[in-house]
C-alpha cells in the first residue's frame, strides 16, 4: 500500500520498471549484435563482402600518413631535401590561344541563295 503521507513507494515502483525494462532492451540489442557477428562471420567465409562494422576484439591497423611533397618549402634538413620537388615550368599558352582563335572564326556564309527558301510566307503561318 501506499504511505498516506506521500508516494514514494510509487515512484520506487515507476523507477524499478523503467530499469527492468531497459535491461530487457540491452539484452535483445546483444542478441541481435550477436547475430549480426555470427552473420558477418558466415559471410566472410562464404566470399560475400565483409560489412563495414568494426569489432571489438579486433585491433585497429597502424595509421599509414602519406608521402611528404615539398612545393614551396626550402628545408634545412638533408632528409628533407631529398624529397622536393623541382619547381614547376609555366606551361605555354600559345597553343590554347591558337585553338580557341580557331574555334571562334565564323563559319563562311552561302554565297548562293535558293530562291525558294526566300519566298514569302503566307500572312497565317
Amino acid at each position: 500500500m501506499a504511505a498516506p503521507g506521500g508516494g514514494t513507494d510509487g515512484a520506487e515502483e515507476a523507477e524499478g520498471f523503467v530499469l527492468g525494462r531497459l535491461e530487457e532492451e540491452a539484452l535483445k540489442r546483444r542478441e541481435r549484435l550477436k547475430a549480426l557477428r555470427q552473420r558477418t562471420l558466415q559471410n566472410k567465409e562464404s566470399g560475400e563482402p565483409e560489412s563495414k562494422i568494426p569489432r571489438e576484439d579486433e585491433e585497429e591497423e597502424p595509421v599509414k600518413h602519406r608521402e611528404i611533397k615539398l612545393r614551396n618549402y626550402d628545408p634545412e634538413d638533408e632528409e628533407l631535401k631529398k624529397r622536393k620537388l623541382p619547381p614547376a615550368k609555366p606551361a605555354s599558352v600559345e597553343d590554347t590561344v591558337k585553338e580557341q582563335l580557331e574555334a571562334a572564326k565564323p563559319e563562311p556564309i552561302i554565297d548562293e541563295v535558293d530562291l525558294a527558301n526566300l519566298a514569302p510566307r503566307k500572312p497565317d503561318w
